[in-house]
């Protein structure tokens, strides 16, 4: 069976998630393909990890809020690929996959991981589009599909609708044996896209707090990843004369960022609205210490009644700032709250059950169908 992906071609969680099935595929089940389709150009880590892995792939490039630009290049690279299967990964490309379906009977699988609370009017019409059109939309958890029924009213279909939790490969993303004693520096990190509701300023702030409130210790902020609001926030970084504690990686390929995260000592997490965030697991399944925003999406994943991270309301610097230093002051409860965010991800969100259920949902999905057609 020959399964096409749909993604963002940055920097992301789609990205994490489709080379997360393929890892997952040892024994090949599939023959994939990946369509990339996005404002960014193609992340070169990507384009590398298809050339080693031998995945089919194709990249559809489109200007900012133009994305219907790119919909004949991806219709075309569908009916020349062929596949059995599509998983749709980016709701806003749907019409070109419906097209693709109207030629070969095959209806979609359409994956809706936008946060609800970000979304726009455009984006909740693609999302009922997708409920009326899709074979099968997957949400990632329990409350995300709540809040979409409420969101489309009567749009809402769930006999369509599945929940099947984000996965990442536990044995790439793994623990590092943490030294024992006082640390001399202190690296804290985060890996996300540069966007408005990512809030890497709200850490360049609390690096400020922290300096102030400890400046017995080195302190250092990486920020890994790209986008929009990268200058901006590195121009706040310098012009708060943080320009020596505060460094921007760019973009890091799985490996890298693996390699990254098992060699920082604290992981913060900054953001308006998330749904199932896949770097959160990453830095959960490499039993790090968390700080994250107190919102949809974050608390119920670290927070909850056996918390594997610190929360932080409001999106407050010196909030931020206590709750690292609650951790670093407290390496007994970092290490614990590290070791049952390991433990969760092994319990919950490894890429082999992930795949375990989309190939069951891809097999429905790719079976002949009664309707025959839309």
């Amino acid at each position: 069976m020959k399964v096409a992906q749909i993604l963002y071609s940055g920097l992301g969680g789609h990205g994490s998630v489709a080379l997360s099935l393929i890892a997952a595929d040892a024994t090949r089940q599939w023959r994939h393909a990946l369509g990339f389709v996005g404002v960014e150009p193609l992340l070169p880590a990507y384009r590398d990890a298809c050339a080693r892995l031998g995945v089919e792939f194709g990249y559809f490039g489109a200007p900012p809020a133009r994305p219907w630009r790119a919909w004949r290049r991806l219709f075309r690279w569908l009916c020349d690929s062929r596949p059995d299967a599509v998983i749709l990964h980016s709701p806003s490309s749907l019409p070109p996959v419906l097209g693709y379906a109207l030629v070969s009977g095959v209806r979609p699988v359409v994956v809706e991981h936008q946060a609800n609370a970000l979304k726009r009017r455009t984006d909740w019409a693609f999302g009922a589009a997708a409920m009326v059109f899709a074979r099968t939309v997957v949400v990632l958890t329990p409350d995300y599909r709540r809040e979409l029924q409420g969101g489309l009213g009567r749009w809402f279909r769930g006999d369509k609708v599945v929940t099947i939790p984000n996965g990442i490969d536990v044995q790439k993303f793994c623990p590092r044996d943490h030294a024992e004693g006082a640390l001399p520096q202190v690296r804290l990190g985060m890996a996300a896209r540069f966007t408005r509701s990512k809030r890497q300023d709200v850490l360049v702030d609390a690096m400020g707090e922290l300096l102030r409130l400890r400046p017995d210790l080195d302190w250092r902020l990486e920020l890994a990843g790209d986008g929009d609001t990268c200058l901006d926030v590195a121009a706040k970084a310098r012009a708060s004369g943080l320009g020596p504690q505060v460094t921007l990686l760019g973009a890091l390929g799985e490996d890298a960022l693996a390699a990254w995260l098992r060699s920082i000592d604290v992981y913060l997490f900054a953001s308006d609205g998330e749904t199932l965030s896949t770097s959160l697991l990453q830095a959960m399944a490499c039993e790090l210490p968390i700080v994250g925003s107190d919102v949809a999406g974050v608390a119920a994943l670290i927070g909850g009644d056996a918390p594997c991270g610190l929360l932080v309301r409001d999106q407050d610097p010196r909030g931020f700032a206590r709750a690292v230093l609650a951790l670093v002051d407290d390496g007994r409860t970092a290490k614990n709250l590290g070791r049952v965010a390991r433990n969760r991800c092994l319990a919950s969100y490894t890429n082999g059950r992930m795949f375990s259920d989309y190939r069951r949902l891809v097999g429905e999905a790719a079976a002949p169908s009664a309707e025959g057609r839309l």
